[in-house]
């Protein structure tokens, strides 16, 4: 009977050659990311400010003043509000309805840059840094980048709300517009129940014929406005101005004989629109937190309106 097991010989006689071995296993490559890792935490206002730089036509530049002037710039940020002044009526109100990222169009402390030498013993500024600290804010200066973004944001803020849009005398130039023939005074009227602005100052003849306006958004320097006003335009609209310059060019301007006219809205009034129009703007690349516009409040009153919207107590809110 054949053996039917296995021969431990090959036909030759001879054993087996041995099979080749077997290569190692290809050494893996190291476990990486397949792709970049996704932010799934909260944003930090560190972040959403690079966001907002980074979407401006300009680039980041040493010489621009846009920075974080209060708070922690890794706060976690839950809500956004955008504001032409960070008074402390503002902050309030963006600390009451959550927003803890304040954008905001001019300083926070009173100064150009907020420049803060001799504010550390400043009662009123440890008062304010304290309440920011206190309510978990950041304060985020936004000049630079927001007005000088593609077309001045300011400007067709400001346009927007006044419903200038269709009037611009060079659409290239959003501070130029040619409106249907008024007066100085209807002007002036129209202004003030668009922007809600009791206490503007106007210099020129109330009965003044007017179609083309001219305008320098919050502060007119003296060389800019005196060469605006001698321009083809008939009123030079403007935040404000030293008014031993621009006033009084134009006051002479109409001693002289020349039918010239000149607003000065305030401040706020004359750039808040913009801001407003900048929350807009924010909501087209930020989803991630609520955005609002807050108003500043009317500093001044005058004596057929003797009330102050300045408020003394803080609304409650959750710290």
């Amino acid at each position: 009977m054949a053996d039917t097991s296995t021969s431990l010989l090959s036909e030759s006689g001879n054993a087996p050659a041995s099979a080749p071995a077997q290569a190692p296993p290809a050494q893996r490559a190291p476990e990486t990311f397949r792709r970049p890792p996704q932010h799934s935490g909260p944003v930090t206002a560190l972040q959403f400010v690079q966001r907002i730089c980074a979407k401006s036509a300009l680039p980041t530049a040493a010489n621009l003043e846009d920075s974080v002037i209060a708070g922690d710039p890794t706060t976690a940020i839950t809500g956004i509000a955008t504001t032409a002044i960070a008074t402390l009526d503002c902050l309030r109100t963006a600390a009451a309805s959550g927003r803890n990222l304040i954008v905001t169009l001019e300083p926070i402390f009173w100064a150009d840059e907020d420049n803060l030498d001799r504010m550390e013993g400043n009662r009123q500024f440890q008062a304010k840094r304290d309440f920011i600290r206190s309510y978990n804010l950041v304060c985020f200066h936004l000049h630079g980048h927001w007005p000088a973004s593609g077309p001045d944001g300011i400007a067709l803020g400001m346009a927007k709300e006044l419903g200038w849009e269709n009037n611009f005398a060079d659409p290239a130039t959003p501070t130029r517009f040619k409106l249907p023939p008024t007066t100085l005074l209807s002007l002036a009227r129209e202004l003030a129940a668009k922007l809600n602005s009791r206490t503007m100052r106007i210099v020129g003849d109330p009965s003044l014929p007017v179609e083309s306006v001219a305008a320098i958004w919050g502060n007119a320097p003296q060389m800019p406005a005196l060469h605006l006003l001698n321009e083809p335009v008939d009123v030079v609209l403007t935040g404000y101005t030293h008014e031993w310059e621009a006033v009084e060019y134009v006051q002479d301007m109409i001693s002289a004989g020349r039918k010239k006219g000149m607003i000065l809205l305030g401040e706020a009034r004359s750039e808040q629109a913009g801001m407003k129009y900048c929350a807009e703007w924010l909501k087209t690349f930020i989803s991630e937190v609520p955005i609002e516009f807050v108003p500043s409040v009317e500093p001044y009153w005058n004596l057929h309106h003797p009330d102050t919207e300045i408020a003394a107590e803080p609304p409650t809110a959750n710290r």
